[in-house]
């Protein structure tokens, strides 16, 4: 009502002193506030973070980041400063127009020029009294970009067009004032006209932003090459959308994976060990059909794949004593928990049972595991950020203070999804120490959002994406969302989880990053997550089925190896991509080839560190990359090897030791009958998991029989050369 009161005053004062404005001359309409001056803040930079868009704003301004919610953005461009702003009765010395223009100081610098189409724009707005009606005034309701699916050449150029569509019913062709964003310039380039440039084979979007809404324009460049591709049959649904994609873009799948190639690869990616030299012999020696999909069969029924998936699990629930009081009642919740996620996987519980399993846990913390689930976060919205993020692929943290600038959400979705989590309390129990988990249906949660419409108000519990509140009784609010959560219908669960899934196996998400999958990010594989999904629903959330899916395919069997046209490719799944092990897996890994056992504080001595149900302090798994189960999205070790890891492998004597008093040359030493090429085929068979080249053996052998050559000493140099190289480390 106050908004309205100032507005017709301000227009009042336009009528009789904007002499020179649009209203005096009646000759035209008066430009809007959302239509025509609002875009002009987000074109030429006003509300990015750096000026006035940054929480605090610039100046004494604040305007919405990115022009995110534009209406928001009226009161303080014109009721700010004093009034001098926006100078009715004479346009042009309004601090609007002159700092933009350069006339006074201005950190941000000169945005348009005196006369520009932009000046124009704003001073006939200021002339006609600076109206904005926030009722009748009219509002964006889409914006359409064409092409939104498009195949380009490289060096082509092509232009993009944007369409407004606005609640008045009009539309206007708003190319010159969106904004444009590609995804990868290395593939794209884009002017701020919406030209786009192809710069190289790939595939890349351009993200499009107009008065907060985004779109994105997925662009295709295959490569250019006239020499025909070998044709691949494909082995399941899998390889016939990656294989189909790869024809498109022009590119060849690499070759399959040797026995050994797969052997190694597999047993890392399940087992969390390398095969044993007596695994790689009889594997290569197996001359039955179909005795990978055998293997990995057998493999998904071991024990080691129960303790991976749970060490997997627990990451990414960030299990962890530090959430849960960090003290003796803290690793007793951490062992519960842990102990609840290994029962399930070892059962192969439907993942959305798992889920539901989550979020319905009410009780002790001490005699109910995975009630511990609800202490890992300490406030509503941090809960709902973990839901999001971990089983539906949404980021919804950008949206809690203001509009999510790449994706749909807004903050009032941030908060009203939110207020679910409210109907859960977190209390303290009768014994020292404990937590309950219970239902709280008067629960409420108040919208926070820092420039939000509805800040301080009650948030209404709001499924994300539905047209508005739920209406069902208050006792059964947090089912709906459960139920909505991990339902066959619902448009993210299943995505996210096979698109998880697929990243753990392959190196990175169809979508990537594979917690972040926005309307702007597009698959780079089109079709495939919606045909896994499909198929992952059908086999009733069954995550065995899925990763069999995925292990049996081709594409996952590919070798890291590429060929001429491929070489390029970082996201089309043409070859595989060699990633660095877990911390965990690594130090196994180590242990395993050089024949040395470690002792993780009061665990047995035989218990590795994939399988251990509490963190242990270890120098070696925090340089080589663990998860610390502190952030979501920070579950992966880093792929490019650091200083701190080259040195500890060069100099460390924890390294050395391991080499030098460790069983594996012990045992191959200890047979004087043995010969040197025995001993380097076993070197090579332990570490790598095949038997080494031609070139290598000539090398080696060279070495052990070099003249007065220590035995010894050289088996260890031999063996401490192999574990230091890249191929050890990385599953490739």
């Amino acid at each position: 009502m106050r908004r309205s009161i100032f507005v017709l005053t301000l227009s009042a004062l336009a009528g009789t002193l904007a002499l020179g404005g649009l209203r005096a001359r009646g000759a035209e309409k008066a430009p809007q506030f959302l239509h025509d001056v609002a875009p002009i803040l987000d074109k030429k930079g006003c509300s990015v973070a750096a000026c006035h868009g940054k929480f605090g704003g610039r100046g004494g301004l604040q305007i919405s980041l990115l022009t995110l919610t534009p209406a928001d953005d009226f009161d303080p461009l014109v009721r700010g400063g004093r009034g001098r702003r926006v100078n009715l009765s004479e346009p042009e010395k309004s601090l609007l127009l002159i700092k933009a223009t350069g006339g006074l100081g201005h950190a941000g610098g000169a945005r348009f020029a005196v006369g520009s189409p932009e000046w124009r724009v704003m001073r006939d707005w200021i002339a006609a009294g600076a109206p904005y009606n926030e009722s009748t005034d009219a509002r964006l309701t889409k914006l359409t970009v064409t092409p939104g699916l498009a195949t380009m050449k490289v060096g082509q150029k092509l232009p993009l067009k944007a369409i407004a569509s606005f609640s008045d019913g009009t539309k206007q062709d708003v190319t010159a004032k969106a904004n444009y964003e590609p995804s990868d310039p290395a593939v794209l380039g884009v002017d701020g006209g919406g030209v786009v440039t192809g710069r190289r084979w790939g595939g890349a979007a351009v993200v499009v932003r107009f008065l907060g809404d985004v779109q994105a324009v997925n662009l295709s460049l295959p490569r250019e090459d006239k020499t025909p591709l070998p044709k691949v049959a494909p082995a399941n649904v899998v390889d016939e959308y990656v294989f189909k994609n790869l024809q498109r873009m022009n590119v060849a799948p690499s070759r399959l994976t040797t026995d050994a190639e797969f052997l190694r690869r597999l047993t890392l990616d399940l087992c969390g060990r390398l095969p044993e030299p007596a695994e790689v012999e009889a594997f290569a020696a197996d001359k039955a059909p179909g005795k990978r999909a055998k293997l990995i069969d057998r493999l998904l029924d071991s024990d080691e794949y129960v303790a991976l998936r749970t060490l997997r699990l627990g990451d990414l629930l960030r299990i962890d004593p530090n959430h849960f009081g960090n003290n003796i009642y803290g690793e007793r919740s951490t062992a519960l928990f842990t102990e609840w996620v290994r029962d399930a996987v070892a059962k192969n519980l439907p993942y959305d049972q798992l889920v539901r399993g989550l979020l319905l846990a009410r009780g002790s913390t001490f005699s109910e595991g995975p009630a511990n689930f609800w202490r890992v976060d300490n406030t509503p919205e941090d809960r709902m950020e973990t839901l999001t993020q971990a089983f539906l692929g949404q980021r919804m943290a950008c949206a809690r203070c203001h509009k999510h600038p790449f994706d749909r959400w807004t903050t009032d979705d941030y908060w009203n999804l939110t207020a679910f989590m409210g109907r859960v309390s977190v209390g303290g129990g009768r014994l020292d120490g404990e937590t309950t988990i219970n239902d709280n249906p008067d629960g409420r949660v108040i919208n926070n959002s820092v420039t939000g419409r509805h800040r301080g108000k009650e948030a209404p519990p709001t499924i994300l994406g539905a047209v508005g509140p739920t209406q069902t009784s208050k006792e059964r609010v947090f089912g709906e969302l459960v139920d909505w959560a991990t339902s066959r219908e619902n448009p993210y669960f299943a995505k996210a989880t096979v698109n998880r899934l697929w990243g753990n196996y392959l190196g990175r998400g169809v979508v990537h990053p594979v917690d972040d999958m926005r309307a702007t990010t597009p698959a780079s594989v089109p079709g495939l997550l919606e045909a896994m999904a499909k198929d992952f629903v059908a086999h009733n959330f069954d995550v065995k089925q899925t990763t069999r899916l995925i292990l049996n395919s081709k594409t996952y069997q590919a070798s890291s190896e590429v060929n001429q046209t491929n070489a390029l490719d970082t996201q089309f799944f043409s070859h595989f991509y060699p990633r660095p092990m877990l911390g965990q897996v690594l130090l196994d890994s180590l242990n395993q080839a050089t024949g040395t056992t470690e002792r993780f504080g009061d665990f047995p001595a035989d218990t590795k560190a994939a399988h251990l149900t509490l963190p242990v302090g270890s120098y070696f798994m925090d340089t080589f990359g663990r998860s610390h189960r502190e952030f979501l999205a920070n579950l992966e070790p880093k792929i490019e090897p650091t200083l701190v890891q080259t040195l500890h492998v060069l100099n460390s004597p924890y390294i050395d030791n391991k080499v030098r008093y460790g069983q594996t040359c012990r045992q191959l030493l200890s047979d004087k009958a043995v010969t040197n090429e025995k001993i380097v085929q076993g070197l090579y068979l332990k570490t790598f998991g095949r038997n080494p080249s031609d070139k290598e053996k000539a090398a080696a052998l060279a070495a052990l029989n070099a003249p007065n050559a220590k035995r010894d000493e050289v088996v260890q140099d031999l063996l401490w050369a192999l574990i230091s190289a890249r191929e050890f480390y990385f599953v490739s």
